[in-house]
């Protein structure tokens, strides 16, 4: 098997595991009345359900605003006053919603009475219960009223715990990386080497919400090139395995309401030491690194030589499965300086320099929250 179908097939089951996971929690839905301005109703709904779904028990529904709609419809036509909750479940049954949060807001004293309660929509029985009275005169203060209102149904657990456990998380997957240059360049005779690189592995990483620190076991290889060569089709190939370590700086930023989504650049650094590298001929002779003499009497390189450190940026993105786990992917574009192998080549041929190089790395797996 190649490794690039070896890497499809690992993001099809991650993509498979993702749906899994998200079809566990039950959709909801928030209808917001009272005697406030649409926007004001509108803003308070959209902080409900952000607090509802990071409660960890629901998701939302994509047409939020369709069945906003229609209960907006059913109560224009109820002239007596506004609609009961076996209406709202039926409407709530048509978007394909489990439940219903209606949260009514009412003026009382100089403050404003916030009530809520979850409806299950097949029963038309209220589930939960719960209020709070907040001035609601900034923003920051509908943002509090909002999670205070949720922590009245469920407890402290319900927002509070939320974020706790997303203060540090660990994961795996695995990921495939490259390195489109390397090698010698000669300055006079404008004559180079190239010793590309291609190939794939696992890593393992730690989650600190504005960094992620992780260690990886990779291998592969690259045929080296030159249109220069007297003999192109007997330049070698060559293979490596090695671990990597490195730590990225990054800053999470939440997409849409539901707060399921999360895009976050990425920028840092992270150290390739192989421990296992051969030059391979096409006539199948082997030159293995850090073994022996070569054929002048010097020491063979070792595989430390060929170790580098890497410079990395691009972004990457979170999608929570629940409350715990999540899938990461990210792409990452990378530069190294030339490594001593390089150098120690372009020492011993006049004009000749250490080429550093460029490539991109392809990350994927899954995290665990604690």
């Amino acid at each position: 098997m190649s490794r690039i179908n070896f890497f499809r097939i690992i993001f099809m089951i991650m993509l498979l595991s993702a749906a899994a996971f998200a079809g566990d929690l039950p959709r909801i839905a928030v209808y917001v009345t009272g005697d406030v301005p649409d926007n004001e109703k509108k803003a308070f709904g959209t902080r409900m359900l952000i607090a509802l779904i990071q409660s960890g028990r629901y998701k939302g529904i994509e047409r939020t605003d369709a069945f906003l709609s229609k209960i907006e419809e059913e109560h224009a036509k109820q002239r007596s006053g506004a609609i009961d909750d076996s209406q709202i479940s039926a409407l709530g049954r048509q978007f394909g919603v489990q439940y219903v949060c209606v949260a009514d807001i009412t003026p009382a004293f100089g403050t404003y009475q916030v009530s809520a309660r979850i409806i299950n929509v097949e029963t038309a029985e209220i589930v939960y219960i719960g209020g709070s009275h907040s001035s609601l005169r900034t923003m920051e203060v509908l943002v509090r009223a909002s999670n205070e209102v949720v922590k009245s149904m469920f407890g402290d657990a319900a927002v509070s715990n939320r974020h706790q456990k997303s203060a540090i998380s660990i994961g795996a997957g695995g990921f495939f990386s490259s390195d489109f240059a390397g090698g010698i360049r000669w300055e006079s005779e404008k004559e180079q080497v190239s010793m590309p690189y291609y190939g794939g592995g696992a890593y393992v990483f730690v989650d600190v919400v504005y960094a992620e620190i992780f260690a990886a076991f990779s291998t592969g290889s690259g045929k080296w090139h030159s249109a220069n060569a007297s003999d192109p089709n007997n330049l070698p190939n060559m293979t490596r395995t090695a671990i990597n370590f490195g730590i990225f700086g990054k800053y999470p930023i939440t997409l849409g309401h539901a707060a399921s989504m999360k895009l976050f650049p990425l920028a840092g650094v992270s150290y390739e030491a192989p421990f296992s590298a051969a030059l391979k001929f096409a006539d199948g002779t082997e030159y293995p690194f850090g073994s022996g003499m070569d054929e002048q009497g010097n020491p063979r390189p070792g595989t430390v030589d060929l170790s580098t450190l890497w410079f990395k940026f691009g972004a990457g993105f979170d999608y929570n499965l629940n409350k715990y786990m999540y899938i990461r992917t990210s792409l990452l574009y990378a530069l190294r300086t030339a490594n001593a192998f390089e150098k120690n080549i372009a020492e011993k041929s006049d004009g000749a320099q250490g080429r550093g190089g460029h490539g991109v790395t392809f990350k994927t797996g899954m995290g665990i929250r604690f």
